[in-house]
């Protein structure tokens, strides 16, 4: 047994170091891809209108291939990216609340769009990615840094951008999908999938269902081990898109998401008992209009996004409803300048309410633009950006550039510098009680430098990838106190650091091996503080931790891909003072996949094992999670094509 268990960490130390030693995930789009989808023939890119992605020179931008997201098709988005990006995910428990920490930002400095329009919870500021299914959504990029120009103020940490549906036209085009799961602690789940076209036309649809008892093992502050109580999730979710092809130019697309997520809230460490309850519940529908020009393209949104939360304590007695509407608006113009340059120039409108609260509303209105171009002599690329931006009665000015220098076949450089600023959410400002009125927005600036080198040696492809960023932010946000929590202004958070990805790969014969190694370090500290005798100068901000790591070992072989994961997070301190923090904790995961195809079917098999080390580890503050649990999924796939190949109306990259 002992040489067993030396065995095991040994493994263990290894898979830490080589996460150490890598680079970040968060720079490639990564493309080896061997899943079978609808093919499509791509028309000029600028017929989608309103890819900003493509105005992102200089920057890290990523998207997580097709193979991945099948692998945590079972999962959520957070337990996805948690276990493939350096990016840390805060979760509040197994079923509970995660957000996003990009490069040492707070939960609300980071947006999640969803098919081009903002769905963070328009009162907490934030979005809830535990409740956001991998299987619901079919392309998942992530734009790493500050880029408000282009994605709105309050873009201060990253994006997350989301679609739900790849619009093809072509007659004789449909695909459908049918898919089980099951699991640890009595997690079920089920999706329908579907999709079918025609010349001036397209329909899609999706539903699932989930439900888990999460009655996981953990150890109470006594050592003793407990059942987790009260943490039965159920959820259910629906979308719909419906695509009209008006002429050869003009085509309308709606698109539809409604979701309702009910969880029970398991107690922390210090809570003898919870009967804590939450119900989750959105509605998403946007309308889109494009117009294709001879070298560029026309576009317009409308949206409105309702979400409510419903929260009961029957032990208190506790009991409070909060309901919040989102309407936002944009029109666009994206134009062809020669043969090197693209100049894009937009329009959004967005206001947000609190249902029955007619002083709790924000309004934004802004005319944003980008203009990219190329040098090929200096194999040079560029890109400006600015936004002028009136938030109720503020006005604020966003620019931002990026550049990109292919200095041989093998190495490129690159740079991007972004101005950021995010106003106060509404529950900031009107929380009852606890809201600050007083509050002023954050501000500040924010860069990074990178580069890239890539080349085959000996039958192996590497691609090494480093860069260091830098934000300085004033008036960051903060929320403090006891009985009752209010947001206060800190005064100047620095934050700085490093990101590092290494990828390795070799075919030997129908046999692909893979090794990504991503790792982070980020530095954010407290330079200056309104509050006397705080503690926190110079101290790291609360769930930041200093270092991030990643690794995964793929193995591909004909129908089958086996993959490895190794995850390492840092020291989080729970307290501005560092008084109090969160021990280091490492997880294994282990991923097998099967596919294959026959006439116009596809059958899968997926399993994973999560936490096989079976680590003992919390993410937040007294919220322990599991142990080693496991998932597995079975899906049938059925897929014709009888004409050509379908153009594509939204470029999703």
């Amino acid at each position: 047994m002992s040489q067993r268990l030396r065995h095991i960490k040994l493994v263990r130390s290894v898979m830490v170091v080589v996460c150490m030693l890598g680079v970040t995930q968060g720079r490639a789009q990564i493309k080896h891809d061997t899943l079978s989808d609808v093919q499509i023939r791509a028309k000029h890119k600028a017929a989608a209108g309103d890819d900003k992605k493509d105005f992102t020179t200089g920057q890290v931008l990523q998207t997580i291939d097709s193979a991945t997201m099948q692998q945590h098709s079972q999962q959520s988005v957070a337990t996805m990216i948690a276990q493939r990006l350096p990016v840390f995910v805060k979760a509040y428990s197994f079923n509970g609340l995660a957000t996003l920490n990009f490069r040492g930002s707070s939960a609300a400095q980071s947006q999640v769009f969803w098919n081009g329009i903002p769905i963070q919870n328009a009162a907490l500021g934030v979005a809830d990615i535990s409740a956001l299914p991998v299987l619901m959504v079919n392309n998942v990029s992530v734009v790493y840094g500050g880029s408000g120009a282009l994605y709105g103020s309050g873009n201060v940490g990253g994006a997350l951008l989301l679609q739900t549906d790849n619009t093809t036209f072509g007659a004789g085009q449909s695909k459908q999908s049918l898919s089980i799961g099951g699991g640890s602690f009595t997690q079920l789940s089920g999706a329908y999938k579907g999709c079918v076209s025609g010349e001036k036309w397209f329909a899609s649809g999706s539903i699932s269902a989930q439900h888990a008892m999460n009655e996981y093992k953990f150890s109470n502050s006594y050592g003793e081990t407990e059942r987790m109580p009260n943490g039965r999730v159920k959820s259910a979710a629906g979308t719909a898109t419906i695509a009209r092809k008006l002429n050869e130019k003009n085509t309308l697309k709606l698109s539809a998401w409604g979701q309702v997520y009910q969880r029970q809230i398991p107690p922390a460490l210090f809570e003898s008992q919870s009967k804590k309850t939450q119900t989750d519940q959105s509605l998403r529908a946007v309308a889109t209009w494009t117009k294709t020009l001879a070298s560029g393209g026309l576009y317009a949104r409308t949206s409105l996004v309702h979400d409510a939360t419903d929260f009961a304590d029957s032990v208190l007695p506790l009991y409070s409803t909060n309901a919040v509407y989102q309407y936002y608006q944009e029109a666009g113009w994206r134009q062809q300048i020669g043969k090197r340059s693209e100049l894009l120039l937009f329009a959004p409108v967005q206001i947000s309410w609190l249902q029955g609260n007619d002083t709790a509303v924000q309004r934004r209105a802004a005319l944003a633009g980008a203009f990219a171009t190329e040098v090929p002599a200096a194999r040079l690329r560029a890109s400006i950006q600015f936004r002028g931006e009136q938030i109720d009665e503020r006005r604020v000015f966003l620019p931002g550039a990026g550049v990109t220098v292919d200095v041989s076949e093998w190495l490129q450089l690159r740079a991007n510098a972004q101005r950021s600023y995010r106003v106060p959410t509404l529950n900031e400002l009107y929380y009852t009680p606890g809201g600050n009125p007083s509050l002023q927005p954050e501000e500040g600036w924010s860069e990074d430098a990178s580069y890239t080198v890539h080349f085959r040696t000996n039958g192996f492809t590497v691609k090494h990838e480093a860069g260091a960023f830098a934000r300085q932010m004033n008036n960051w946000i903060m929320w403090l106190g006891g009985a009752i929590w209010t947001p206060h202004n800190i005064a100047s958070v620095h934050s700085r650091g490093t990101e590092t990805e290494t990828q390795i790969s070799r075919e030997v014969g129908k046999t692909r091996l893979q090794l990504d190694v991503a790792s982070m370090y980020v530095l954010a500290t407290t330079q200056s503080s309104y509050i006397p005798g705080d503690g926190s100068i110079g101290k790291q901000i609360p769930y930041t931790p200093r270092y991030n790591g990643r690794a995964t070992l793929s193995c591909m072989w004909r129908m089958w891909r086996v993959s490895y994961n190794h995850t390492y997070t840092g020291y989080r301190f729970i307290t501005t003072d560092e008084s109090s923090w969160l021990a280091p904790y490492e997880t294994g995961n282990l991923y097998a996949s099967w596919a294959k195809s026959h006439h116009h079917y596809t059958y899968r098999f997926n399993v994973q094992v999560n936490n096989i080390w079976n680590a003992k580890y919390s993410v937040a503050g007294f919220r322990p999670m599991p142990g080693m649990n496991w998932l597995a999924g079975l899906a049938l796939e059925r897929q014709t094509s009888k004409n050509k190949p379908a153009d594509v109306l939204i470029d999703t990259k």
